[in-house]
């Protein structure tokens, strides 16, 4: 049975209609609808440069598998951070339950200046934010903030014709799905 997914709003401003510029992870990697290969996201790094996210990469767990897939969207460029999840040692039962940032305030072409993530712990109940990438301190100056909060399963988006990340969307849980079989790992 397929889970109840939504797509949050793409972030920032796609730069080109072109799609080898486009990534969809769910129907790449997950092979949605037909299959469902992805069971988590295990882990996620942002390379950021001076004033915004040039890249993104994501690691999946799959079930069809023991390997993770790892899907790099955008440029290896700039300072690498990285959030992981799921891990040794006890750390399962995290899951990435949302993502938040910032763009700028053009109407007309709004880029992607900062991405940050939060990462629900079920044995606790703790909520940890980690981000936003680059530091909010690096500028607030006419910036709108953004939001998406739900069990996420996948990432899209699209990459600039120089490589860069220009939007990012997440797929995540419906609220009130549970059946995603994340947390029996």
């Amino acid at each position: 049975m397929l889970p109840a997914l939504v797509v949050s709003e793409a972030v920032g401003y796609a730069t080109t209609s072109d799609s080898k510029y486009t990534f969809d992870d769910l129907k790449d990697v997950g092979l949605w609808p037909a299959h469902q290969y992805i069971k988590k996201v295990t882990s996620i790094s942002v390379w950021v440069g001076a004033a915004k996210p040039n890249g993104i990469e994501i690691t999946y767990q799959l079930s069809n598998t023991t390997q993770p897939s790892v899907q790099m969207h955008g440029l290896r460029s700039g300072t690498q951070k990285t959030v992981t999840v799921a891990g040794k040692f006890g750390r399962y039962n995290e899951s990435f339950v949302g993502i938040f940032g910032a763009i700028d305030d053009n109407p007309d072409q709004p880029t992607l200046r900062r991405i940050g993530f939060l990462v629900y712990n079920k044995d606790t109940g703790a909520l940890t934010q980690q981000g936003p990438f680059p530091d909010a301190t690096v500028t607030t100056k006419d910036i709108v903030g953004f939001t998406s909060l739900g069990l996420i399963v996948g990432f899209s988006g699209t990459c600039a014709s120089n490589g860069n990340l220009d939007t990012v969307a997440v797929y995540k849980l419906q609220s009130g799905s549970s059946e995603f079989g994340i947390f029996n790992i």
